[in-house]
């Protein structure tokens, strides 16, 4: 039996589907509402999660963006000069960029926002890390250092979690700059009511094309059924995550629904605990799931099973192989492991992805029946869930994972570095010392080809070492009004920005 940490109650979401109705204003071309399926405690781009990289994108301002296909392009950078040994990024900012405080977005706040990234612990640090010096050589340019060729940092500067602070605001707020951002995208933050919603007002200053909505209000709103009304009543205008049944009535109901491919879905194995340290013990754990019947049964077709640890449409991401369904090969791989009756803790997401919740119950019944006695706790509270998983007291837990950059180092750095061990978003703490050097050198080489050579290669390798419960890339619904007129989507990350890039 599943031990339930958190749920939404009926009486929950009525409560909060009431007072979302209740507080319902007149619908204006001109401001729109945005339905997330959960809160985050900071929007602070030092830390990254769930659907925070959507509100930063649009409060924040970058020195690259992404476009519609995720290739970074020019955002703060008016141009970029690379030195032959490609160890010298020499950038050009530009002119009259300004933070919604009227503080000038110039070199010194870049290298003031560099250092400051590298000077803490945040998940975004794993971003900058590869740069060791800032030098501003005048008002309007920037030379960026790294010790080896990096060729992915400027995708991984267009991510949402390298947003630009005010250095002017994160000295006078300190701490609390986290809930009163000031950074230079086209929205600025206005108002933070927790528990309910975020607001943002156009920001007229902004150095591109005017913002298209005056105001963009994200509301935290965890039930789908919620979203669902508020969708079809007209009282949004942007709902994420929905699966195919929800998909087919909003459609029925007139409501324009977007298809996406999503985020990949897996169940991260701990390395330091017994028996998921054992190699033979996570195959087995591969082999028990069966993943055709949980994407056809729980997540109603809207997936496909994952065979490799970066996505198809990431540079460098193709398959390396699956684990089918073999409830006698996972018996008899215990068998050999001498582990028939061992103890599994399993922590599952609930109402954060798609029947995320069902799919950790299907998965433990699965465990169960090759002998895994599977304990399930299923978390709502994405911070709560975190801080848990932090402490290292699991066998698997959900994680989603969806390229926010576009390359393969941030996500082999993040998951699978060794100096990332028990750290986000390596909780199940894998250390292999020669995938720490393919990474290295994947992320130091600059020929296309062999760059390929060395992520396939790092592939491979992970996915026969069984690192995670390999499950599936989701297949994701977004509903939209009639109002929405200016959207990109990025997929994989799974999250639309309601703006135009600068031209």
């Amino acid at each position: 039996m599943a031990r339930r940490e958190w749920t939404w109650t009926s009486a929950l979401a009525l409560a909060g589907f009431t007072a979302l109705i209740a507080g319902a204003q007149p619908a204006s071309a001109q401001n729109i509402k945005v339905l997330l399926t959960s809160e985050f405690p900071t929007l602070d781009p030092s830390e990254t999660g769930g659907e925070l990289p959507m509100v930063l994108y649009h409060i924040y301002c970058r020195l690259y963006s992404f476009n519609d296909k995720m290739e970074a392009v020019s955002d703060l950078v008016a141009s970029e000069t690379v030195s032959e040994d490609q160890k010298t990024w020499t950038l050009k900012l530009r002119p009259n960029a300004k933070f919604h405080d009227g503080t000038p977005v110039d070199a010194e706040a870049i290298k003031f926002n560099i250092d400051r990234v590298l000077a803490q612990k945040g998940s975004a640090r794993i971003l900058f890390q590869p740069i060791t010096d800032v030098k501003v050589l005048a008002p309007d340019t920037v030379a960026l250092m790294t010790k080896e060729p990096y060729p992915a940092l400027r995708n991984n500067l267009a991510s949402p979690n390298a947003g630009l602070v005010s250095p002017k605001a994160v000295t006078a707020l300190g701490d609390r700059f986290g809930v009163q951002p000031v950074s230079c995208g086209p929205y600025s933050f206005a108002s933070w009511t927790r528990g309910t919603s975020i607001q943002t007002s156009r920001f007229d200053g902004f150095y591109g094309p005017k913002a298209p909505y005056a105001q963009i209000s994200f509301q935290f709103v965890p039930d789908v059924s919620t979203r669902m009304f508020l969708m079809q009543r007209k009282e949004a205008d942007v709902a994420l995550r929905f699966g195919p049944q929800e998909a087919k009535e909003l459609q029925a109901a007139k409501v324009k629904v977007n298809e996406i491919n999503g985020r990949t879905i897996l169940y991260q194995l701990n390395y330091k605990l017994a028996p998921t340290n054992d190699l033979r013990v996570r195959q087995a754990i591969n082999y028990a799931v069966d993943k055709e019947a949980i994407i056809k049964n729980v997540l109603l077709g809207s997936g496909t099973p994952s065979k490799s640890v970066i996505a198809s449409d990431t540079f460098g991401g193709r398959p390396s192989g699956y684990y089918e369904y073999n409830p006698e090969k996972a018996k008899a791989l215990l068998k050999e492991a001498g582990v028939t009756s061992a103890k599994l803790k399993l922590y599952a997401t609930q109402n954060r992805y798609y029947n995320d919740g069902l799919v950790g119950q299907a998965i433990a019944g699965y465990l169960r029946a090759v002998g895994l006695d599977t304990e399930v706790i299923l978390m709502g509270d994405w911070a709560g869930y975190v801080d848990r998983i932090g402490k290292g007291d699991f066998s698997l837990y959900t994680l989603s994972w969806g390229s926010s950059t576009g390359d393969p180092d941030r996500i082999v750095q993040a998951l699978f570095h060794s100096s990332r061990a028990g750290q986000t978003w390596n909780f199940g703490s894998f250390i292999d010392k020669n995938i720490d050097k393919l990474i290295e050198e994947g992320a130091a080489t600059v020929e296309t080809s062999k760059r390929l050579a060395i992520y396939g290669e790092i592939q491979d390798k992970l996915f026969a070492d069984a690192p995670w419960l390999f499950m599936y890339r989701t297949t994701g619904y977004m509903a939209l009004s009639d109002k929405i007129t200016t959207i990109h989507t990025l997929e994989g990350p799974e999250f639309p920005y309601l703006f135009d890039l600068p031209k």
